[in-house]
């Protein structure tokens, strides 16, 4: 039997049991491509844009395509399943992630089992009761999704009991609780749930598990096949919180979990480590088959650092940053492990560039993060040029004191020609380093570009508009800065920009006419998140929004609260307006101080 738009259920349950095959998605690609229906191309693209990962020219190519398609077809698609637009993320043709509440997934979840091979399932509106939990629980949709996503949910311990009772959760293999509040007793209720004996992935990042809930988790019998396990605890925690932190007698029961024998990757984020803690988890054989490691805000220093990478010398992925490695720490990171493709060392102190020249051997890197780094316009030369650092697609040298001079030389530089991402924010680059930006076309893979807090006026934003090796930028952010109407102006008259789906121009002083011109720019109809905060609202202008060639696309319009609440019932009632003839857009999470 086959639903509205073609697909039966044998045609779901296939590509359901082989999810990362795109064999069957295919296949019914080409059954409804020979029909004439256009979800067997957009099927089609979609599978394409992730074989292409690195070919900046075709994904474009096909990301457009495929944009097309849903923006003209999604509704449609959608209207089977009783889905709304904001619920939805899609992949290689299907929905693949769905936001709901317990409400909402009792009345779609029976039509999206039948219509759509669902991955992830994002539970909303549980407000901290578990019982909700174990209603959204019961759905029929929870027996065919992979990855149960309840971050933020405000859970308290019982909701590891409603685990223990659970029946079904037979494909499932990952379960974010990031978070919550499970503490203790939560985790102890939770190892003991046999519905999660197939989990791989368990994340409880903030739920102040501390020892005895590590304990736990590490001696059950139904948590052995997991892959990748989270602990930390947040940067900000309350003092009071400092009871479920790991510590370093929780590294000593990580470092006797002869049970996780699969582990690959590990989160112990802001977790009280010290030295001590890292020798502990150095002298655990299991802990050096780890790829990923994620250990940022500890206090474990370059004694630590050594203990650690002397052992776990197979590791791919490192976030180490606020750890007071120093120099010294940092040099036994960059020496000791070559296989690295990911690397956070911000915030150790002055000397990383030093460290990363001293480390030839380091030629895979693709993703690098130096936050707060004391890097400078010298440090910023020293990496632009590094020839081990061209494989580089992500750098992140946010507030790191890099002037026009450091703007330059990245600009400029062979090895950050692959550049996708570049972030520059908080840096004084100022308008001179603006134009260097803009005049780089070494930089024409860029996607990404974070100038925030820049100081970057009128002639730099004109100077970054005009530069036609933008041409890919899905993702600009100028915030906080001064380029006023004219910097605006020239954007919106920037037609090469047109792949632009994240625009932030918060409180970059611009009036009426730099609003009217944004409104009025056909080439930005793409956009899908607009940040305005901060600066002139009219009523006209907002109302001219809803015309605008990016009113049908936006998803996130960002506007200034204030401004509306100093109109008390004209605000409100524009602001009802605006959500009547905009409602696919998100105002009231948007709408910002």
């Amino acid at each position: 039997m086959s639903d509205a738009l073609g697909k039966s259920l044998e045609d779901i349950t296939a590509i359901r049991d082989r999810l990362d095959d795109d064999a069957p998605r295919l296949a019914l690609a080409s059954t409804l491509t020979a029909r004439g229906d256009p979800r067997g191309e957009f099927i089609e693209m979609q599978c394409a844009l992730a074989r292409y990962p690195d070919d900046t020219l075709t994904r474009d190519t096909l990301l457009a395509r495929s944009e097309a398609l849903l923006a003209k077809h999604q509704e449609e698609w959608l209207a089977p399943l009783g889905l709304r637009r904001r619920e939805v993320k899609w992949a290689r043709g299907f929905v693949d992630e769905v936001t709901l509440t317990p409400a909402r997934l009792e009345e779609v979840g029976p039509r999206l089992l039948r219509g759509e091979p669902v991955r992830t399932l994002k539970l909303g509106g549980l407000d901290s009761r578990a019982e909700r939990l174990e209603q959204a629980l019961g759905s029929s949709l929870l027996d065919a999704i992979e990855v149960l996503d309840l971050t933020h949910c405000r859970l308290g311990p019982d909701a590891g009991e409603v685990f223990a009772r659970a029946q079904g959760l037979t494909r499932l293999r990952g379960l974010q609780l990031k978070g919550n509040r499970l503490g203790f007793e939560g985790a102890r209720a939770l190892a003991s749930a046999p519905g999660l004996r197939e989990l791989t992935h368990l994340d409880l990042h903030g739920n102040g598990v501390g020892p005895g809930g590590t304990r736990a988790l590490v001696k059950s019998s139904y948590l052995t096949n997991l892959r990748e396990l989270g602990l930390g605890s947040w940067q900000d925690r309350e003092d009071e919180e400092s009871d479920g932190l790991l510590g370093d007698a929780g590294a000593h029961v990580l470092a006797r979990a002869t049970q996780l024998p699969r582990l690959r990757a590990l989160g112990i984020e802001w977790s009280g480590l010290t030295q001590k803690g890292a020798r502990l988890l150095s002298e655990a054989p299991h802990l050096a088959d780890l790829r990923k490691l994620s250990m940022a805000g500890n206090d474990v220093r370059s004694h630590g650092a050594r203990a650690l990478f002397e052992r776990m010398t197979r590791l791919e992925y490192l976030d180490i940053r606020i750890n007071g490695l120093g120099l010294a720490g940092m040099r036994v990171v960059t020496s000791s492990l070559s296989r690295l493709t990911s690397l956070d060392l911000g915030d150790n102190g002055p000397g990383v560039a030093q460290a990363l020249a001293e480390a030839p051997r380091l030629t895979g890197l693709r993703e690098l993060w130096l936050f707060s780094s004391e890097v400078g316009d010298a440090g910023a030369r020293t990496l632009a040029s590094l020839p081990h650092l061209s494989q580089l697609k992500t750098l992140m040298l946010s507030h790191n004191g890099v002037g026009p001079e450091g703007a330059r030389a990245l600009a400029h530089s062979p090895s950050m020609s692959g550049l996708r991402s570049l972030d520059l924010g908080g840096n004084p680059i100022g308008s001179e380093g603006a134009c260097a930006l803009g005049g780089a076309s070494s930089l024409s893979q860029l996607s990404t570009l974070n100038l925030s807090l820049t100081f970057i006026d009128e002639a730099g934003c004109r100077a970054l508009a005009a530069g036609e090796h933008f041409q890919h930028l899905t993702a600009l952010d100028l915030s906080i800065s001064q380029i006023r109407d004219g910097g605006v102006q020239a954007l919106a008259q920037a037609r090469h920009l047109s792949r632009l789906r994240t625009l932030n121009l918060l409180q970059s002083e611009i009036g009426e006419a730099g609003m009217s011109a944004l409104a009025a720019a056909p080439h930005l109809s793409g956009l899908k998140s607009l940040n305005l905060s901060g600066n002139l609202h009219t009523e006209a202008v907002l109302r001219g929004f809803t015309k605008a060639p990016w009113a049908a696309s936006v998803e996130e319009l960002g506007l200034t609260r204030w401004w509306f609440e100093g109109l008390p019932d004209a605000g409100a009632a524009l602001l009802a307006e605006l959500s009547r003839a905009m409602p696919h857009v998100n105002f009231g999470r948007y709408v910002r101080e």
